[in-house]
């Protein structure tokens, strides 16, 4: 499952209202974070601590609802150009909370966020044309790093 402009919030809700049931995944990857950095008309921009607490609903949520599935978690993705903009920075604070979470609770973390940058620190429009969104070039580098992790198929 993946959706456009979800928040932590917007997953919860997803979870509560049946997205998951009658599923039994093998493996879960959650990423999940980056949309509550921004502030929109509808909804203010979320803290660190605030994005965490969200993770840790959503693995709680779907720990419930697919107990035998191996979960992991991803790293938010570098935002911005520049190493030292502000979303950067919080992005950063997030990760930290993230692979702390991953940790505690004995799962996955995957942070590609060093492959995804320029050995300047720079975010290059090759990989995310608007600083955000990934192009082929990201994805790539995201698929490398999953592959390993996923159930091969028959």
């Amino acid at each position: 499952m993946g959706f456009g402009w979800d928040r932590t919030q917007n997953v919860l809700w997803r979870l509560d209202h049946g997205q998951l049931d009658g599923l039994n995944p093998q493996t879960v990857v959650i990423l999940i974070g980056t949309n509550n950095t921004s502030e929109t008309e509808n909804a203010r921009a979320n803290s660190p601590e605030e994005i965490a607490d969200g993770l840790r609903a959503i693995c709680d949520r779907v720990e419930a609802k697919a107990p035998n599935a191996k979960i992991v978690i991803m790293a938010v993705f570098p935002r911005e150009h520049e190493p030292d903009h502000p979303r950067r920075l919080a992005i950063a604070e997030i990760n930290a909370r993230y692979a702390e979470i991953a940790r505690e609770r004995g799962y996955t973390f995957v942070d590609i966020g060093p492959q995804l940058l320029e050995a300047d620190g720079t975010l290059s429009q090759e990989t995310a044309p608007d600083y955000c969104h990934l192009t082929e070039r990201g994805y790539r580098h995201w698929a490398e790093a999953l592959r390993p992790l996923l159930p091969q198929l028959p």
